[in-house]
């Protein structure tokens, strides 16, 4: 949900061949990256936000039993930035590949990788397994993430912001 929106803000542009009217704008292209991932935060917290509402609205219809704790509610808004963070590459991708394929792909790629490793016993040092152990996905088989996990979560976030900005400052948009 929030990679998709990710890809949709940066491989739009390219799609649709607005990318260099949107280059000759007397902005920065910093900026312009900025106020993306400005956007796609925005989106995925309106997301997030939506998604609880219709599980509890769906889950009280269905009479499912159980309740929702303060560390539950807490526990949400971690899960969707971290989340969040971990769709910054994918921007990148969408970037690189100048529309939306290459990084639907990605998405595919990580997302198969995930569920693999995680499987392996490794989730909690690849990052984009992170968000499922933390939110206890895995069940009593894995143990949630650590400092590390955490870490790498956030280094792969700002990593994805960074490269996501440079490319766009540094590289030839005239295709």
């Amino acid at each position: 949900m929030y990679g998709m929106t990710g890809i949709w803000l940066f491989g739009r542009e390219f799609s649709d061949h607005t990318a260099k009217d949107l280059l000759a704008l007397p902005t920065s292209r910093t900026s312009v990256v900025l106020a993306k991932f400005l956007v796609g935060a925005l989106w995925a917290a309106t997301l997030t936000v939506q998604m609880v509402l219709l599980g509890l609205v769906i889950g009280t219809a269905l009479g499912l039993p159980g309740e929702v704790t303060a560390g539950d509610v807490l526990r949400l808004p971690v899960i969707a930035v971290m989340t969040w963070l971990l769709t910054t590459p994918l921007s990148l991708a969408a970037s690189l590949g100048r529309g939306y394929l290459a990084a639907v792909g990605v998405l595919f790629v990580i997302v198969f990788c995930a569920q693999i490793i995680t499987a392996l016993g490794f989730g909690a040092y690849f990052p984009w397994s992170v968000p499922g152990l933390y939110a206890g996905l895995g069940g009593t088989t894995y143990d949630p993430p650590g400092v590390v996990g955490y870490l790498l979560v956030v280094l792969v976030g700002a990593a994805g912001v960074a490269a996501t900005a440079i490319w766009w400052e540094r590289a030839d948009h005239t295709r």
